[in-house]
Protein backbone atom coordinates (compact mmCIF):
# COMPACT_ATOMS: atom_id res chain seq x y z
CA UNK A 1 0.00 0.00 0.00
CA UNK A 2 1.04 3.58 -0.76
CA UNK A 3 2.56 5.73 1.86
CA UNK A 4 3.01 9.41 1.01
CA UNK A 5 4.74 12.27 3.07
CA UNK A 6 2.59 13.99 5.56
CA UNK A 7 0.49 10.49 6.04
CA UNK A 8 0.28 9.26 9.33
CA UNK A 9 1.06 4.98 9.40
CA UNK A 10 1.65 2.86 12.57
CA UNK A 11 4.55 1.03 12.83
CA UNK A 12 4.75 -2.47 14.54
CA UNK A 13 3.99 -2.78 17.64
CA UNK A 14 7.70 -3.40 19.09
CA UNK A 15 8.70 -0.54 17.40
CA UNK A 16 6.28 2.29 18.82
CA UNK A 17 3.35 4.79 18.77
CA UNK A 18 1.40 5.76 15.43
CA UNK A 19 3.48 8.55 13.55
CA UNK A 20 3.50 10.64 10.88
CA UNK A 21 5.60 10.43 7.61
CA UNK A 22 7.71 13.60 7.48
CA UNK A 23 10.42 12.86 4.89
CA UNK A 24 11.27 9.42 3.00
CA UNK A 25 14.53 8.86 1.41
CA UNK A 26 17.13 5.80 0.78
CA UNK A 27 20.43 5.53 1.64
CA UNK A 28 23.35 2.79 2.28
CA UNK A 29 20.86 1.55 5.30
CA UNK A 30 18.07 1.09 2.69
CA UNK A 31 14.77 2.87 2.61
CA UNK A 32 14.03 5.10 5.42
CA UNK A 33 11.76 7.39 6.57
CA UNK A 34 11.26 10.40 9.67
CA UNK A 35 8.25 9.72 11.84
CA UNK A 36 6.89 12.16 14.12
CA UNK A 37 5.61 10.12 17.25
CA UNK A 38 2.08 10.37 18.53
CA UNK A 39 1.77 9.60 22.01
CA UNK A 40 -1.18 7.46 23.23
CA UNK A 41 -3.40 8.79 26.40
CA UNK A 42 -2.16 5.55 28.36
CA UNK A 43 1.78 7.01 28.32
CA UNK A 44 0.47 9.97 29.77
CA UNK A 45 -0.42 11.26 33.12
CA UNK A 46 -3.80 10.39 32.46
CA UNK A 47 -3.32 6.84 32.31
CA UNK A 48 -6.04 4.00 31.73
CA UNK A 49 -8.86 6.71 31.97
CA UNK A 50 -7.47 8.39 28.52
CA UNK A 51 -9.55 8.04 25.77
CA UNK A 52 -8.15 4.82 24.02
CA UNK A 53 -8.93 6.82 20.21
CA UNK A 54 -7.10 10.31 21.65
CA UNK A 55 -3.44 10.80 20.58
CA UNK A 56 -0.98 13.52 21.66
CA UNK A 57 1.86 15.43 20.06
CA UNK A 58 4.88 15.37 21.11
CA UNK A 59 8.34 16.28 21.04
CA UNK A 60 9.52 13.24 19.74
CA UNK A 61 10.81 11.91 16.19
CA UNK A 62 13.47 9.55 14.84
CA UNK A 63 14.35 8.07 11.49
CA UNK A 64 13.26 4.61 10.32
CA UNK A 65 13.64 1.81 8.05
CA UNK A 66 10.60 1.64 5.71
CA UNK A 67 10.18 -2.18 6.37
CA UNK A 68 9.11 -1.44 10.06
CA UNK A 69 5.53 0.36 8.93
CA UNK A 70 2.74 -2.03 9.24
CA UNK A 71 -0.22 0.33 8.08
CA UNK A 72 -1.92 3.53 7.14
CA UNK A 73 -4.25 5.15 9.67
CA UNK A 74 -6.09 8.56 10.30
CA UNK A 75 -5.19 10.75 12.68
CA UNK A 76 -7.80 13.82 12.78
CA UNK A 77 -7.44 16.96 14.41
CA UNK A 78 -10.27 17.50 16.29
CA UNK A 79 -9.80 21.57 17.90
CA UNK A 80 -11.67 22.23 21.65
CA UNK A 81 -14.98 23.90 21.42
CA UNK A 82 -15.24 27.54 22.06
CA UNK A 83 -16.91 26.04 25.76
CA UNK A 84 -14.67 22.77 26.35
CA UNK A 85 -14.41 23.72 30.48
CA UNK A 86 -18.02 23.42 30.75
CA UNK A 87 -18.06 20.12 29.22
CA UNK A 88 -16.91 18.06 31.45
CA UNK A 89 -18.75 15.79 33.53
CA UNK A 90 -21.82 15.34 30.85
CA UNK A 91 -23.54 12.20 31.34
CA UNK A 92 -24.03 11.99 27.54
CA UNK A 93 -20.36 11.08 26.67
CA UNK A 94 -19.51 13.29 23.29
CA UNK A 95 -17.72 10.69 20.88
CA UNK A 96 -15.07 12.25 18.61
CA UNK A 97 -14.51 9.88 15.77
CA UNK A 98 -15.69 6.19 15.16
CA UNK A 99 -13.93 3.18 15.95
CA UNK A 100 -13.15 1.40 13.17
CA UNK A 101 -9.51 0.37 14.48
CA UNK A 102 -7.24 2.47 12.09
CA UNK A 103 -8.63 6.27 13.09
CA UNK A 104 -7.40 8.37 16.14
CA UNK A 105 -7.66 11.98 16.70
CA UNK A 106 -5.61 14.28 19.10
CA UNK A 107 -6.33 17.96 20.19
CA UNK A 108 -3.67 18.84 22.55
CA UNK A 109 0.43 18.91 22.94
CA UNK A 110 2.08 17.03 25.48
CA UNK A 111 4.85 17.84 27.38
CA UNK A 112 6.15 15.01 28.95
CA UNK A 113 8.74 16.55 31.22
CA UNK A 114 6.36 18.87 32.94
CA UNK A 115 3.09 16.12 32.20
CA UNK A 116 1.14 19.52 30.82
CA UNK A 117 -0.89 19.15 28.90
CA UNK A 118 -1.17 22.69 25.90
CA UNK A 119 -2.29 23.83 22.71
CA UNK A 120 -0.55 22.41 19.54
CA UNK A 121 2.26 24.25 17.78
CA UNK A 122 1.41 26.79 15.19
CA UNK A 123 4.63 25.87 13.50
CA UNK A 124 3.31 24.92 9.93
CA UNK A 125 5.51 23.58 6.52
CA UNK A 126 5.71 25.85 3.66
CA UNK A 127 5.85 25.10 0.16
CA UNK A 128 10.09 24.73 0.36
CA UNK A 129 10.17 22.56 3.04
CA UNK A 130 6.45 20.81 3.54
CA UNK A 131 8.70 17.71 2.38
CA UNK A 132 10.72 17.38 4.96
CA UNK A 133 9.54 19.77 7.36
CA UNK A 134 9.24 17.89 11.23
CA UNK A 135 6.96 19.71 14.25
CA UNK A 136 9.49 18.38 17.23
CA UNK A 137 12.91 19.09 14.56
CA UNK A 138 11.62 23.00 14.39
CA UNK A 139 10.30 23.22 17.92
CA UNK A 140 13.29 21.69 19.42
CA UNK A 141 15.49 23.92 16.60
CA UNK A 142 13.45 27.15 17.62
CA UNK A 143 14.38 26.09 21.31
CA UNK A 144 18.24 25.77 20.90
CA UNK A 145 18.00 29.17 18.95
CA UNK A 146 16.68 30.90 21.55
CA UNK A 147 18.75 29.46 24.13
CA UNK A 148 22.30 30.89 22.75
CA UNK A 149 23.43 33.96 24.08
CA UNK A 150 23.27 37.28 21.71
CA UNK A 151 24.56 40.60 21.42
CA UNK A 152 22.99 43.63 19.72
CA UNK A 153 23.22 46.98 19.37
CA UNK A 154 27.36 47.64 18.99
CA UNK A 155 28.63 51.08 21.03
CA UNK A 156 31.91 51.55 21.20
CA UNK A 157 35.34 49.83 20.87
CA UNK A 158 38.07 50.35 23.72
CA UNK A 159 40.46 48.03 25.36
CA UNK A 160 40.16 45.28 23.94
CA UNK A 161 36.90 44.91 24.14
CA UNK A 162 33.66 45.71 22.58
CA UNK A 163 30.49 47.23 24.09
CA UNK A 164 26.60 46.95 23.63
CA UNK A 165 23.79 48.14 24.84
CA UNK A 166 21.70 45.05 24.59
CA UNK A 167 21.93 41.03 25.61
CA UNK A 168 19.94 38.57 24.86
CA UNK A 169 19.67 35.00 25.97
CA UNK A 170 16.49 33.23 26.08
CA UNK A 171 13.84 35.54 24.61
CA UNK A 172 14.83 37.92 27.11
CA UNK A 173 16.88 41.52 26.77
CA UNK A 174 18.87 42.72 29.22
CA UNK A 175 20.15 46.65 29.07
CA UNK A 176 22.54 48.41 30.33
CA UNK A 177 20.63 49.39 33.63
CA UNK A 178 19.13 46.60 34.26
CA UNK A 179 18.26 44.35 37.57
CA UNK A 180 19.36 41.16 37.19
CA UNK A 181 19.59 37.75 39.47
CA UNK A 182 22.92 35.91 39.20
CA UNK A 183 23.93 32.70 40.32
CA UNK A 184 25.63 32.67 44.32
CA UNK A 185 28.41 32.11 42.91
CA UNK A 186 29.10 34.56 40.41
CA UNK A 187 30.58 37.38 43.09
CA UNK A 188 31.20 37.46 46.13
CA UNK A 189 31.18 40.29 48.91
CA UNK A 190 33.72 41.86 51.01
CA UNK A 191 32.38 41.17 53.94
CA UNK A 192 32.93 37.25 55.52
CA UNK A 193 29.22 36.39 56.85
CA UNK A 194 29.06 34.80 59.98
CA UNK A 195 29.52 30.98 60.20
CA UNK A 196 26.18 29.79 60.82
CA UNK A 197 25.21 27.55 64.08
CA UNK A 198 26.70 24.37 64.07
CA UNK A 199 24.06 21.30 65.14
CA UNK A 200 25.30 19.44 68.31
CA UNK A 201 27.04 16.44 67.68
CA UNK A 202 24.86 13.05 67.76
CA UNK A 203 25.34 10.83 70.32
CA UNK A 204 26.17 7.04 70.13
CA UNK A 205 23.59 5.34 71.80
CA UNK A 206 22.32 1.85 72.41
CA UNK A 207 19.67 0.98 69.85
CA UNK A 208 19.40 -2.32 71.35
CA UNK A 209 18.80 -1.13 75.23
CA UNK A 210 17.42 2.32 73.85
CA UNK A 211 15.36 1.32 70.66
CA UNK A 212 12.87 4.43 70.47
CA UNK A 213 16.17 7.06 71.40
CA UNK A 214 15.47 8.58 67.72
CA UNK A 215 12.15 9.74 69.24
CA UNK A 216 13.86 11.73 71.47
CA UNK A 217 16.41 13.71 69.50
CA UNK A 218 15.82 15.26 65.77
CA UNK A 219 18.08 16.93 63.63
CA UNK A 220 15.29 18.59 62.21
CA UNK A 221 14.53 22.44 63.85
CA UNK A 222 11.26 23.98 62.57
CA UNK A 223 12.08 26.72 60.64
CA UNK A 224 15.43 26.37 60.23
CA UNK A 225 17.31 28.11 56.81
CA UNK A 226 20.69 26.16 57.67
CA UNK A 227 20.01 23.70 54.85
CA UNK A 228 18.34 26.29 52.72
CA UNK A 229 20.26 26.63 49.18
CA UNK A 230 21.67 30.65 48.79
CA UNK A 231 19.38 33.11 46.78
CA UNK A 232 20.37 34.76 43.71
CA UNK A 233 22.71 37.39 43.98
CA UNK A 234 21.29 40.79 42.70
CA UNK A 235 23.21 43.36 40.32
CA UNK A 236 22.81 46.38 38.14
CA UNK A 237 24.12 46.03 35.00
CA UNK A 238 26.75 48.77 33.99
CA UNK A 239 28.26 47.31 30.91
CA UNK A 240 27.71 44.54 28.11
CA UNK A 241 30.90 43.63 26.40
CA UNK A 242 32.97 40.92 24.48
CA UNK A 243 36.85 40.69 24.19
CA UNK A 244 38.29 40.97 20.32
CA UNK A 245 39.47 38.48 18.79
CA UNK A 246 43.26 39.02 16.97
CA UNK A 247 41.60 39.13 14.07
CA UNK A 248 39.68 42.48 15.47
CA UNK A 249 36.15 40.86 15.60
CA UNK A 250 34.46 40.24 18.63
CA UNK A 251 34.25 37.32 20.54
CA UNK A 252 30.15 36.59 20.57
CA UNK A 253 30.41 33.42 22.33
CA UNK A 254 31.91 34.96 25.60
CA UNK A 255 29.50 37.46 26.66
CA UNK A 256 29.97 38.76 29.93
CA UNK A 257 28.61 41.88 32.09
CA UNK A 258 30.22 44.46 34.43
CA UNK A 259 27.73 44.93 37.20
CA UNK A 260 27.16 46.82 40.30
CA UNK A 261 26.77 44.96 43.48
CA UNK A 262 23.65 45.18 45.39
CA UNK A 263 23.43 43.57 49.37
CA UNK A 264 21.13 41.75 50.71
CA UNK A 265 20.30 42.15 54.44
CA UNK A 266 22.39 39.17 55.49
CA UNK A 267 25.11 39.97 53.41
CA UNK A 268 25.63 43.21 55.41
CA UNK A 269 27.35 43.70 58.62
CA UNK A 270 24.34 43.04 60.36
CA UNK A 271 23.52 39.90 62.90
CA UNK A 272 22.27 36.79 61.23
CA UNK A 273 19.10 37.10 63.71
CA UNK A 274 18.36 41.26 62.44
CA UNK A 275 18.50 40.30 59.00
CA UNK A 276 16.00 37.62 59.27
CA UNK A 277 13.40 40.45 60.32
CA UNK A 278 14.36 42.86 57.34
CA UNK A 279 12.24 42.87 54.30
CA UNK A 280 12.63 39.93 51.76
CA UNK A 281 12.80 42.86 48.90
CA UNK A 282 15.11 45.23 50.59
CA UNK A 283 18.87 45.95 49.17
CA UNK A 284 21.61 47.86 49.97
CA UNK A 285 22.74 49.89 47.11
CA UNK A 286 26.75 49.80 46.66
CA UNK A 287 29.47 51.18 44.03
CA UNK A 288 31.07 47.88 44.36
CA UNK A 289 31.98 46.28 40.80
CA UNK A 290 32.17 42.84 39.25
CA UNK A 291 32.56 40.94 36.15
CA UNK A 292 30.37 38.00 35.46
CA UNK A 293 29.87 35.38 32.40
CA UNK A 294 26.30 36.08 31.04
CA UNK A 295 25.63 32.79 31.43
CA UNK A 296 25.11 33.36 35.13
CA UNK A 297 22.26 36.03 34.70
CA UNK A 298 19.12 33.40 35.61
CA UNK A 299 16.11 36.51 34.83
CA UNK A 300 15.70 40.03 35.41
CA UNK A 301 14.39 41.78 38.12
CA UNK A 302 13.55 45.76 39.19
CA UNK A 303 15.52 47.52 41.70
CA UNK A 304 14.31 51.01 42.56
CA UNK A 305 15.16 53.41 45.45
CA UNK A 306 12.43 53.51 47.64
CA UNK A 307 12.16 57.57 48.37
CA UNK A 308 11.46 58.21 44.22
CA UNK A 309 8.33 55.63 44.67
CA UNK A 310 4.74 57.20 44.68
CA UNK A 311 3.10 54.75 46.04
CA UNK A 312 4.13 53.13 49.54
CA UNK A 313 7.03 50.39 49.86
CA UNK A 314 4.45 47.89 50.55
CA UNK A 315 1.69 48.61 47.51
CA UNK A 316 4.67 48.81 44.92
CA UNK A 317 6.28 45.34 46.39
CA UNK A 318 2.53 43.60 46.16
CA UNK A 319 2.16 44.73 42.62
CA UNK A 320 4.95 43.03 40.58
CA UNK A 321 6.75 40.17 40.83
CA UNK A 322 10.87 40.04 41.45
CA UNK A 323 10.59 43.95 42.45
CA UNK A 324 13.37 45.13 45.12
CA UNK A 325 14.13 48.51 46.65
CA UNK A 326 17.05 50.12 48.59
CA UNK A 327 17.03 53.15 50.96
CA UNK A 328 20.22 53.38 52.02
Amino acid sequence: EPVQVREPIQVRPEWGNPSRVTAMWEDSSGQMFHAHWFCPGSDTVLGATSDPLELFLVDECEDMQLSYIHGKVNVIYKAPSDNWSMEGGLDMEIKMVEDDGRTYFYQMWYDQEYARFESPPSTQPTEDNKYKFCMSCARLDEVRHKEIPKVAEPLEEGDGKMFYAVATKNGVQYRVGDGVYLLPDAFSFSLKPASPAKRPKKEAVDEELHPEHYRKYSEYIKGSNLDAPDPYRVGRIKSIFCSLRSNGKPNEADIKLNIYKFYRPENTHKSTKASYHADINLLYWSDEEATVEFRAVQGRCSVVYGEDLTESIQDYSASGLDRFYFLE
